[in-house]
C-alpha cells in the first residue's frame, strides 16, 4: 500500500468502529478475540507481532491476558496508531495487574512491503482482518516474509473473512464481501478485489491449525496455527 492507502485509513479511523458496529454489531470483535486466551496460554512472555491491528481492540485484549508481551504493531495508518496508543495507556492505567503494559509496545507505522521483517524473532504473529487486504500475487510474496520473521514453533493467529463452501450462504457472503472490497478499493487503493483464502499457503509453510471457529454465517474464521518441526509433519 502507498501514500493513498495511508491516507485513506488516516480518514477512516475515527469512523471505523462505528462503521463495523453498523455492519456487524459485536461479532467481528468477538471473533478477533475468540481465542486469545488459548494463544496467551502457548507462549510465556512471548515477542508479539501484530499486523494491522487499526484502532487497537485486539491488542488491548489482548494484553489483559499476557501483560508480558513484547509486542511490535505496524501499522500503515499513523492515526491507528495513535488510537492504539490511548488504548494501551487506558489499560495501563486502570488495570493495576498491566501497569507495564504502555511500555512493553513498539509502534511502527510502515507499509507492509516496505516493513524490515526481523529474522526468527517472533514467538507469534497476530493478523486479523488484514491478510484480505491483498490479492493473490501479493500473498505469495508476503506469507513467507511473515513466516521467516516467526521461531520455529511460533503460532499465527489469523482472524479473517471467506466464503462459506456452498449454498446461500456462499452467494450471500459473496455479496457483501464485493461491497466491501469496493468501499475500501475506493477508500485507500487496495488491488485486491476477492477473498484470497491463506490458509493452503499457510498449511505449505508448515503451519497447521490447532484451533479454528466461524462466525456470522461461516463468513468470518478465527485460527490459530502453530508451526510444526519437520520431523512433526510426518
Amino acid at each position: 500500500m502507498n501514500d493513498c492507502g495511508a491516507a485513506g485509513y488516516n480518514r477512516l479511523a475515527r469512523h471505523y468502529a462505528w462503521i463495523e458496529k453498523l455492519r456487524f454489531g459485536n461479532t467481528l470483535q468477538r471473533a478477533r478475540v475468540s481465542a486469545i486466551a488459548t494463544l496467551a496460554k502457548f507462549h510465556s512472555s512471548p515477542h508479539v507481532l501484530v499486523l494491522g491491528d487499526g484502532d487497537g481492540r485486539l491488542l488491548a485484549a489482548f494484553l489483559k491476558h499476557c501483560p508480558t508481551a513484547h509486542v511490535t504493531s505496524v501499522d500503515i495508518s499513523e492515526k491507528m496508531l495513535a488510537q492504539q496508543r490511548g488504548r494501551i495507556a487506558a489499560l495501563s492505567s486502570n488495570d493495576f495487574e498491566n501497569t507495564r503494559a504502555e511500555h512493553s509496545v513498539t509502534w511502527i507505522r510502515s507499509p507492509i512491503e516496505s516493513f524490515a521483517f526481523p529474522t526468527s524473532k517472533f514467538d507469534i504473529v497476530i493478523t486479523a482482518f488484514f491478510l484480505d487486504c491483498f490479492d493473490e500475487p501479493q500473498l505469495r510474496q508476503l506469507l513467507p516474509r511473515i513466516a521467516d520473521a516467526l521461531k520455529p514453533q511460533a503460532s499465527w493467529y489469523v482472524v479473517d473473512f471467506c466464503e462459506p463452501e456452498n449454498g446461500l450462504r456462499r452467494w450471500w457472503a459473496r455479496f457483501w464481501l464485493y461491497i466491501m472490497h469496493a468501499f475500501f478499493r475506493w477508500l485507500t487503493g487496495l488491488r485486491s478485489r476477492r477473498i484470497v483464502d491463506p490458509r493452503p499457503s499457510l498449511h505449505a509453510l508448515g503451519f497447521k491449525p490447532q484451533y479454528e471457529k466461524t462466525f456470522h454465517f461461516e463468513m468470518i474464521y478465527s485460527a490459530v496455527y502453530q508451526r510444526q518441526l519437520e520431523s512433526q509433519r510426518h
